[in-house]
């Protein structure tokens, strides 16, 4: 049987359609997951059979199996452009983690548009990890909501880290002031690729199956002439800021010393 324990049940209102189909579920339970969650868990388990506790066990093995060879396979795929400028996002993934994996840390950012390769790299054992993402990969929520999860990871002593888009950081920069007055400490990395590029390729795809011109797709979905300047940005908020970082080679030192910052 499918249980699910989520307050989500409490924000609902009339017009169901804006939170599309809901989870299948034999039992619902409107309740505090955190809270009620422990409770479950003993039940569960004082009502295992032996035989059951074998199959678990068994089942068990074959997914961290699967998770072994997803995991190998995404490092080799992640060799793939290693050295390449710009920096691949597979990189900037490794190179990120190299610096964090010894930190009590936070991914408080979305990985939907880095490809997933914090979850194909890194190593997630902790709930408070990873936040998630927004409805439908909507444009000016990233920024806010880092400094959002930055603010609640402070009394924890946590680092928090957000891998920033920059479409997304042009709708709200001045949550970078935010973040400076308040003193929230958040280790930002740009993901720079100078475009909405999800809105290119969307365009780029139904160009193609419409024989239309394909070379018009960056109007009005790419940032470029003149290029933003994000170091400049940071650092006009009072944020420490450097940058652009096209070289592979300069990348690690580059986030130890914004890692030295942040701390």
């Amino acid at each position: 049987k499918t249980i699910n324990i989520s307050s989500l049940e409490l924000y609902i209102k009339s017009n169901l359609q804006d939170f599309q189909h809901m989870p299948d579920a034999d039992l619902v339970i409107a309740a505090d997951a955190e809270a009620t969650l422990p409770a479950l868990v003993e039940e569960v388990k004082r009502q295992l059979t032996a035989d059951r506790k074998r199959a678990l066990q068994e089942r068990g093995k074959t997914i961290a199996d699967a998770h072994h060879q997803a995991r190998v396979a995404a490092a080799e795929a992640a060799a793939y452009g290693w050295d390449s400028s710009p920096i691949s996002l597979a990189r900037l993934s490794a190179e990120l983690w190299a610096q964090i994996e010894r930190e009590d840390w936070s991914l408080v950012s979305w990985q939907g548009f880095v490809s997933g390769w914090p979850g194909r790299l890194w190593n997630f054992d902790k709930h408070y990890q990873y936040i998630g993402g927004q409805g439908a990969g909507a444009m000016g929520y990233g920024a806010p909501a880092a400094v959002g999860a930055a603010l609640a990871n402070r009394k924890h002593g946590r680092l928090s880290v957000n891998i920033q888009t920059d479409g997304d950081l042009n709708y709200a920069p001045g949550v970078l002031w935010t973040a400076c007055h308040h003193k929230i400490p958040l280790l930002t990395v740009m993901h720079n690729n100078r475009a909405y590029h999800q809105e290119v390729m969307f365009i780029q795809q139904m160009a193609s199956q419409r024989n239309r011109g394909g070379d018009r797709a960056h109007i009005g979905t790419t940032l470029r002439d003149p290029n933003i300047d994000y170091a400049k940005m940071s650092q006009a908020y009072g944020m420490f800021g450097e940058g652009p970082i096209a070289d592979p080679k300069a990348l690690a030192p580059a986030l130890k010393r914004a890692l030295d910052r942040v701390k």
